[in-house]
């Protein structure tokens, strides 16, 4: 590994920047999507979704599953 690696962000130090955020969001997402294993037409129907509404996949499918259990 390069020692010319530039550190954006380390846990417990500042509020991480957006740029990265989004990054992280955006791969919890994919995560989330793997693990539960949907057909590849309902995990790019919820990404859609979630980009229409501005919003993190995590927070759409938590939403979806809220509004289902109330």
């Amino acid at each position: 590994m390069s020692d010319d690696a530039r550190v954006i962000w380390k846990k417990g130090g500042d509020p991480m920047p957006g740029k990265a955020q989004h990054v992280v969001d955006a791969a919890r997402g994919e995560l989330l999507l793997k693990t539960l294993q949907l057909p590849e037409g309902v995990e790019n129907t919820l990404r859609y979704n979630a980009d229409k509404d501005a919003q993190s996949v995590n927070d759409y499918v938590s939403r979806i599953l809220v509004e289902r259990l109330i």
